[in-house]
């Protein structure tokens, strides 16, 4: 039986996460957690009464061509091992896409422990991560800042956050929304160390970064700037850290240009994938999707394993805004492309294109049809910073 976990059942929640991830809470750590726990966004799978798999559907948003859309990101997924292979945590993956339509989370967000298995269920992976390592010595000399770099601290989250709400619904695809609870319990909490703000000569935050120095190591966890000023600015006051920091370390979107600032484009530098998307309802995702501003009629053939609603032949119709409409077709004509929800999902965050789709195999249609896809996805690149 599947139902939501109870808000008494959260002891028997926390002992599972134990046993499943071979974990142990302290007894103090035990009862911080029940406190803080609100069981109303866990789908168990119950055998005999007793709770043997769960997930749990947070109820976050994300940007996605500069909207706001619901999103329920898929997390605590766990069984007991002696009761693993039997279909439970399908079952309850295969119920939370009927709960995310009714609740209008028309997408959703995972951080795979197997990128293969979560794709069987029409998640595909959209989000790369480039991690630079260098020395202090080959950091760029980049033009002087007028603006001031000033230290705060966690209490002065909103700071931070009127730089990344503006990086993140402008520049990327899949970043999140964060409110005041998220800054202190998912980012100061794992990205441990100091905030430095970057102000222009008007005094507005323009900029920011969240690092830590250990070792005479500087590991930037966040390094955020919204214009050529701000950037310049951040990487000054890293420069200025030279007496203390020998080797430093951060992470940036696939389109950074940090490469190209470099005398001698050297350094360490690591492609790191982490989370994985799905449409869970097309119908009603389209019409908050921004497509580019030419007016256009889409045919796309959509097969869904696991989400009945989302199967079939749809005809989009894309105004000159970019806003656009689902209709489901009874033609089965060979017009347009085909594809399935993961393709499709990785194709409208932007993390493929369709051509690059189609040479793979992914995407089946005639070149003038992908040629319309093309033009129709504007080139955001997709990005996600945070974890859960």
């Amino acid at each position: 039986m599947i139902r939501t976990i109870r808000q008494e059942e959260a002891g028997q929640s926390l002992s599972l996460t134990q046993a499943a991830f071979a974990v142990r809470f302290s007894e103090s750590d035990i009862q911080v957690r029940l406190a803080k726990s609100n069981m109303e966004h866990f789908l168990g799978y119950f055998a005999e009464e007793q709770l043997a798999a769960q997930l749990a559907v947070l109820p976050l948003t994300i940007y996605v061509q500069g909207e706001a859309l619901a999103m329920g990101g898929i997390a605590h997924v766990a069984s007991y091992p002696e009761m693993r292979r039997q279909g439970m945590v399908s079952k309850l993956l295969v119920r939370s896409l009927e709960m995310m339509r009714a609740n209008g989370q028309t997408v959703s967000m995972l951080n795979p422990f197997s990128y293969s298995f979560y794709r069987k269920y029409g998640w595909e992976y959209f989000s790369t991560q480039i991690v630079n390592t260098l020395d202090m010595a080959v950091v760029p000399k980049f033009a002087s800042a007028a603006g001031v770099v000033k230290r705060l601290s966690a209490e002065d989250w909103n700071t931070a956050d009127l730089v990344y709400d503006q990086y993140a619904r402008a520049a990327y695809n899949g970043m999140l929304r964060r409110d005041e609870k998220w800054w202190r319990q998912h980012v100061f909490n794992r990205k441990l160390g100091n905030l430095a703000v970057y102000y222009d000569t008007d005094g507005v935050p323009t900029g920011y970064m969240l690092y830590d120095i250990k070792d005479r190591f500087m590991n930037i966890h966040e390094l955020v700037h919204l214009d050529h000023s701000a950037r310049n600015g951040l990487w000054q006051f890293i420069s200025n850290h030279d007496s203390i920091v020998t080797r430093l370390k951060f992470t940036a979107p696939k389109d950074d240009p940090f490469l190209f600032a470099m005398a001698e484009p050297k350094l360490q530098q690591e492609t790191v994938s982490n989370f994985m998307i799905r449409i869970v309802d097309v119908e009603a995702f389209v019409r908050h999707y921004r497509f580019a501003g030419e007016s256009a009629k889409l045919i796309v053939r959509i097969t869904d394993d696991h989400a009945e609603w989302n199967r079939g032949v749809w005809e989009l119709t894309v105004n000159d805004n970019g806003r656009a409409e689902a209709a489901h077709l009874e033609d089965s004509s060979s017009d347009g492309v085909t594809c399935d929800i993961q393709t499709l999902s990785t194709m409208l965050i932007g993390c493929q294109r369709p051509a690059q789709l189609s040479m793979n195999g992914r995407l089946g249609g005639s070149p003038s049809d992908i040629a319309k896809w093309e033009r129709a996805i504007p080139g955001r690149v997709a990005y996600m910073t945070d974890f859960f």
